[in-house]
């Protein structure tokens, strides 16, 4: 059964059509792709605890697997208990420390950032090394003090990258063999606005929904007659 479960699997290629799900799989990955994409970029913030415990869980198997790969990478206990383990707890500290979360997500895009923008700073070494650090613990204070716009940025992201993905399998698939630079055309043009609408979508709503905030008045007591 074991045997007959990994040729399945292995039948599971996502990169052609010949899958246990018949000639349109590629199909359906692209639209779950823009499924998913799309709620992170209308409904991430409204529904911020769930997308943060399902990033958490994400970012902890993650984790969990390299964890196995660098303790026990020839034996030891199965994969599937560092994933388990460790994707349970980054879902926990996720929704329970959402400062922490605030400060990693600031820190981490801060140093993308800066090593696209600026690659000549980061490269590999000990100037890169001394950059990475600055760029980590200045976006980390920037995710301190403002961990909704980090998160609001970051599922954006996130999504526009699922929605690239499903958009960019149909339009390619459609148009057949192009030329690399026509195919990174498209990917732009599909990824910028996404990310943008996200981002901005995002924080409108979210001020929308937020309680409006009613000062108190305290009036002081009338004298008293004598």
């Amino acid at each position: 059964m074991i045997a007959e479960l990994v040729r399945v699997i292995e039948r599971l290629n996502l990169s052609t059509d010949r899958g246990i799900s018949g000639g349109g799989f590629p199909e359906i990955v692209a639209l779950l792709a823009l499924v998913f994409g799309g709620s992170f970029l209308l409904f991430a913030w409204k529904h911020h605890e769930y997308y943060l415990g399902v990033t958490g869980f994400l970012v902890g198997g993650w984790i969990g697997l390299m964890l196995k790969g660098h303790v026990a990478p020839t034996g030891g206990a199965a994969p599937f208990l560092y994933l388990g383990v460790c994707a349970v707890a980054g879902a926990f500290v996720a929704v329970q420390f959402r400062q922490l979360v605030g400060i990693l997500l600031g820190g981490f895009t801060t140093a993308v950032l800066g090593a696209v923008l600026f690659p000549s700073v980061f490269r590999p070494g000990e100037h890169g090394l001394v950059s990475a650090s600055a760029a980590f613990l200045m976006g980390g204070g920037l995710g301190a003090m403002f961990p909704k716009f980090f998160f609001v940025f970051n599922s954006s992201l996130i999504g526009a990258i699922f929605v690239t993905y499903g958009v960019s399998t149909g339009l390619l698939s459609a148009l057949g063999a192009i030329s690399p630079q026509a195919r990174v055309m498209v990917h732009l043009l599909v990824f910028v606005p996404a990310l943008l609408f996200g981002v901005l979508y995002q924080m409108v709503t979210s001020q929308r929904d937020e309680p409006a905030v009613v000062p108190v008045v305290v009036q002081a007591a009338p004298p008293v007659a004598r």
